[in-house]
């Protein structure tokens, strides 16, 4: 996915992205985190459909599990109910190197992942096993404040991509980004 974008990115010129294309995504990012705090309402593109149950009988638990990983993780073939993956889309493209966009992919799918990896060990007692999926979503609104703040950081790393050329010991400092 990272890859596909940065090539996409570089198509449109992102290589060559000025300081008004990060200051569009830190824009877009503090929208995208009002959105998250409920401040202001608009659906966020999706594609409304879900993983297929039916893969755990046709190919069994386990390679269901990996297709199911690789169907939410592209990200673009299931719904998307917050809007920090479009802010990541969105600084892939304007950054435009698909090496940059397989990097912050990776970093993005483990902070999917581990959690999820995580939960059982830290977990009290096996029976708690089936109260995961509740204990997860029981308070979604958390969750939306917690990628509203997210978003507000990335909207302060765009705003500091967008200055990197315009101060000197700044462009230093952000020497080994494209």
């Amino acid at each position: 996915m990272g890859v596909g974008l940065g090539i996409v990115g570089q198509w449109l010129g992102g290589a060559r992205a000025g300081a008004a294309t990060f200051y569009f995504v830190g824009l877009a990012a503090l929208v995208l985190a009002a959105r998250e705090w409920g401040w202001v309402r608009f659906r966020l593109p999706e594609r409304r459909c879900q993983t297929s149950k039916d893969w755990a009988h046709e190919f069994g638990f386990v390679m269901a599990s990996a297709m199911w990983g690789a169907h939410i993780g592209l990200g673009f073939a299931t719904r998307v109910t917050y809007g920090g993956f479009w802010i990541l889309v969105a600084i892939v493209l304007a950054m435009g190197d698909p090496a940059y966009g397989v990097a912050l992919m990776v970093v993005y799918w483990i902070g999917r992942a581990l959690p999820v990896w995580m939960a059982p060990a830290l977990l009290r007692s096996s029976s708690d096993a089936m109260e995961l999926p509740g204990a997860i979503l029981a308070d979604r609104t958390l969750y939306h404040r917690l990628v509203g703040v997210t978003s507000v950081w990335a909207a302060g790393v765009a705003v500091l991509l967008a200055l990197k050329g315009s101060i000197p010991w700044f462009a230093g400092l952000l020497g080994a980004l494209p």
